[in-house]
Order: C-alpha cells, then structure tokens, then sequence
C-alpha cells in the first residue's frame, strides 16, 4: 500500500472513531506503551472492511494505570470462546482497552497477554503527530484464527484472514509458525496458514 492511501485510510479510521486520538494521546503523554489490534490494525494496513471500534491492546501489568488516567473501570467480558479484560475510555464500546485474552476452544486455553516478542514486532506508524502502534498482523490473525468468528456474532475472522492474506505480501510465517507452536495451537489453526 502506498503512502497516500495510508493518509486515506487514517483519515477515514480517526474521522469513524472520533475517540481514537484523544485516547491514544492520553496514553502517549502518560508513557503508557499500547497497540492497535484487531481489525483497526488490519484496516490501516490495507484490509477492505472498516471496523466498527478501536481495539486498543495493553500489556496485562499496565492495566490498572489506564484505568486510573482514564478514571474509569475494568470489567471481565466473558463468551463461549474468551475472557478479556475491558475497559470503555468516555464509556464509549468504540474505544476498547483490552488485556488479559484468553482463548477457550476445543477444550483448550490459549493465553494472549502481550510478550515482549510482540512488543518487539509492533509496527510504528502516526496519525495527526501522534504515535501509533500496531500490532503486529501475524498476531491479530493468529487470535481471529483461533476465535474464527462469524457473521452469527457480527464478526468475520476467516474472511479478515483471507482477504488480508491476498494484500500483504510481507507476513511473517516464520513468526506465525514460531506463535502457533509456542501457544501450542497447530491443531486449531496450522492449516489456516500453512
């Protein structure tokens, strides 16, 4: 993807979630690290479908800080499939922060705290002079490949896997190989990607 569209892609993606920049400069000026993760990662790295929120992605020891700039706090949402942490900044469900996934499926827990191998990965861009980071892809497909969510709960996951697939040629699967074995989910997901 071009530089141009990016800026496009920016402008669609703060102009949706009017809660994104002053959110993420918050963070930023309270040295508090973050990711987009998600389908807003995958948007502003070229994917077609426009997400309906930001899902913001905190490292589980740093929670407790957000919360407290924010003055507001966590609950534990909990499906069928995961349990994560959540907070509304403005009490708004567009602007998530998120720590704490795990993952329940076929009988097994998949724990998705942030490590320091995807602190190391995250992919630096801005928007308006403020720093954003993202998560890395190969991160954010490999949690929508466990889920595999559909449109009977108002997601798309495989179809987000695919259609990114078809449009970033630089994915990592070295890395994505590296991630499903550690998380031991080559069952569950291998032939997704491989």
């Amino acid at each position: 993807m071009n530089k141009k569209d990016m800026e496009v892609r920016k402008k669609i993606f703060i102009n949706k979630l009017h809660l994104f920049g002053p959110t993420i400069r918050s963070l930023n000026e309270a040295e508090i690290d973050w990711m987009l993760a998600g389908s807003g990662c995958l948007y502003l790295l070229g994917n077609d479908r426009i997400p309906d929120d930001a899902d913001i992605f905190l490292k589980d020891n740093i929670h407790d800080a957000a919360d407290e700039l924010f003055k507001i706090k966590s609950f534990i949402y909990k499906s069928d499939v995961e349990s994560v942490r959540n907070s509304n900044p403005e009490g708004s469900h567009d602007m998530q922060l998120t720590s704490h996934l795990k993952i329940n499926v076929g009988g097994k827990e998949y724990g998705l705290s942030i490590t320091d191998e995807m602190m190391k990965k995250r992919i630096k861009t801005e928007i308006d002079g403020e720093p954003v980071w993202l998560l890395a892809p190969e991160d954010v497909l490999i949690v929508k490949a466990l889920l595999q969510r559909g449109s009977e709960v108002g997601k798309s996951d495989l179809e987000d896997i695919q259609n990114f697939m078809k449009i970033y040629p630089n994915i990592d699967k070295d890395y994505i190989r590296s991630r499903i074995t550690s998380l031991g989910a080559n069952q569950r997901i291998g032939e997704i990607f491989f």
